[in-house]
């Protein structure tokens, strides 16, 4: 398995490199919020995923991070196309926070995870990133808040973030005025 790359990078595009490391070309897929440069020089630690058919590298810019990504892969429904998505729409820091205050609105606006993938994610995970009790009020809600926000004309990309810092015990139109205003922020 590998574990660790460092070397130059020969290809950045979106979402995936090409890193030469000790005179191999690694494709290695990132967070698109991860961002390279050519001939920039990189270190990544590296989940492997094998498939019958199929070998892929992941590479996040810490251990934390890997750590994180392995968990949320963990989850039955989740692979690592998922896990990925989930990195691009936000950091680390903002995914633990989603886990542990039973956010299901934050994960349901990540392209690809549905009401019950979200649900899973933290019922699997609330155990593994605190010592919290479940919220199931906020567990069983549903993502009207990020419609809410789409239909005000904001972009998931740009609603995700904030997800975590609005009260969702909160009314419909408390959370939305609170969204609102860190989204100008």
């Amino acid at each position: 398995m590998i574990g660790y790359l460092e070397g130059e990078i020969k290809y950045s595009g979106k979402g995936k490199i090409i890193l030469f490391a000790n005179g191999i070309g690694f494709t290695v897929y990132i967070p698109n919020s991860l961002t390279f440069l050519e001939k920039d020089f990189a270190k990544l630690y590296i989940h492997t995923h094998l498939r019958e058919d199929n070998l892929s590298l992941f590479g996040f810019p810490s251990p934390q991070d890997l750590d994180l990504f392995e968990l949320l892969i963990s989850v039955s429904g989740v692979g690592p196309k998922i896990g990925l998505a989930i990195f691009t729409a936000s950091t680390s820091d903002n995914i633990v926070k989603a886990i542990e205050s039973s956010n299901l609105s934050f994960f349901n606006s990540i392209s690809g995870v549905g009401k019950k993938t979200a649900q899973k994610i933290i019922l699997d995970l609330k155990s593994k990133v605190s010592q919290g009790e479940i919220n199931f009020k906020n567990l069983e809600g549903s993502s009207e808040l990020v419609e809410s926000l789409i239909t005000l004309g904001f972009q998931k990309q740009e609603i995700t973030p904030i997800l975590t810092e609005v009260d969702s015990s909160l009314p419909l139109s408390l959370q939305v005025k609170m969204a609102l205003a860190l989204l100008r922020k």
